[in-house]
């Protein structure tokens, strides 16, 4: 097993592709999955994430930092929460 100090073998720079996105204007914690970039906003860059041209510049960003996808997980009330207070009771026979 390589230690993280060793980085990624495929060329993916999450903590580069992170900073490219904050001049972007979009704060955001970033989560890497194989080649998904998966954005988590916080609520006030959400509106920011709406233009298409912004989402663009991000998947173009990802590209070129390695990735082949991007995903945005959008800020809800279970995110961080006690999700099982907020689940729908099962219905039972």
């Amino acid at each position: 097993m390589t230690g993280p100090e060793r980085g990624d073998r495929t060329g993916r720079n999450a903590t580069s592709l992170a900073a490219a996105i904050a001049e972007l204007g979009i704060h955001c914690s970033l989560e890497v999955r194989g080649g998904l970039a998966l954005l988590l906003p916080v609520p006030a860059s959400v509106e920011k994430l709406q233009d298409p041209e912004t989402r663009r510049a991000i998947l173009a960003l990802a590209r070129e930092h390695g990735f082949t996808h991007v995903g945005i997980e959008l800020p809800s009330d279970r995110r961080g929460a006690e999700a099982r207070d907020a689940d729908a009771p099962l219905l039972r026979d």
